[in-house]
């Protein structure tokens, strides 16, 4: 940052599994709420992984399920807010008028001696105007697991580029 000042940050912790996760709070223009200027991201988007190298050990130890290219990501818009789902667990995030986005999200803490999960997708949106319109997602999806055994954690992290046309 240039100007000297600093960005608020939001916080968004799990928890079960100790993760934090620090996004910047407002876009470069200083709003939270883009309202009528924000890119128009709802929808059912299937995912494409790029550089798919697999799941690290420490994931397959935990029976984590890589996600499978075509895993659709639903979103929805109010303003510059979003929500949506990815497998089933409900995101919510930020969508700025300069096409930024950012999800993140987790289901309900396993307290059976599951793994806990959070997931976050930061990209941006591309719109095709000489294409009626099309909307496209490129970004990085990210995925931390972990599991509670006794006095220890096991835990993996899984981090896969993404592009996304919405359907």
């Amino acid at each position: 940052m240039t100007s000297g000042r600093f960005a608020p940050l939001a916080a968004v912790a799990v928890v079960s599994s100790t993760f934090l996760l620090l996004t910047p709070a407002c876009d470069e223009g200083g709003t939270t709420d883009c309202g009528d200027t924000c890119p128009p991201v709802e929808g059912r988007y299937p995912l494409a992984f790029r550089d798919d190298a697999g799941l690290p050990a420490e994931c397959v130890n935990l029976n984590v399920q890589a996600l499978a290219d075509g895993e659709p990501l639903t979103l929805q818009r109010d303003g510059g807010t979003l929500t949506g789902t990815l497998t089933g667990v409900p995101l919510t995030g930020q969508v700025y008028a300069s096409g930024a986005l950012s999800l993140s999200g987790a289901p309900p803490s396993s307290r059976d001696g599951g793994v806990n999960t959070f997931l976050s997708l930061t990209g941006t949106v591309a719109r095709d105007t000489g294409d009626g319109g099309v909307v496209s997602l490129a970004g990085t999806f990210t995925g931390s697991y972990s599991r509670t055994q006794g006095t220890s954690s096991l835990r993996c992290s899984v981090t896969r580029p993404f592009t996304a046309t919405r359907q």
